[in-house]
């Protein structure tokens, strides 16, 4: 059976398929409003005032191990990812992505194994992989904001 996904670019050779059910909704933070949070795990951008609530900022080249440098602070706008939360003491939290990919379907039937070389960050919240033209996409686990919980301190 078929189940949809929204798919985000994450380097030009690897995506990230989110459940549709877990999107709240695509933006543009402008970098100039997003504030730094000391002592908090260094793939945290800061927060923003999003809509009257906290949002957290997910920089995503430092939290699956991509890239170490932070190139998009050089951008004056980042593409984020809002992803809905579950209860209300969740935090809200955006992922940023350098490419909005769109929708896309994927049978189940074509999920492959997660391999050694896969980002460990990668492995720990996503249920499978689909390669496609020299692209891996990696089928998020519902259980990202839980996964980020853990590795961080701070509380909303």
């Amino acid at each position: 059976m078929a189940q949809e996904y929204f798919s985000v670019a994450l380097s030009q050779d690897i995506s990230l398929a989110i459940p549709l059910a877990s999107i709240k909704t695509v933006t543009q933070l402008e970098t100039k409003n997003i504030c730094l949070v000391p002592g908090v795990a260094d793939f945290w951008y800061g927060v923003v005032n999003f809509k009257g609530s906290l949002l957290w900022v997910l920089d995503s080249d430092r939290y699956f191990n991509l890239n170490s440098t932070r190139q998009n602070y050089r951008r004056k706008k980042l593409t984020t990812v809002v992803i809905k939360h579950h209860s209300k003491d969740s935090k809200q939290v955006a992922l940023v992505t350098p490419k909005l990919e769109g929708i896309i379907s994927v049978e189940s039937e074509r999920l492959e194994q997660l391999t050694d070389s896969s980002s460990p960050r990668l492995t720990d919240c996503c249920l499978g992989m689909i390669s496609d033209n020299n692209k891996n996409t990696y089928i998020l686990k519902g259980n990202l904001l839980e996964q980020l919980y853990q590795q961080t301190k701070v509380s909303a």
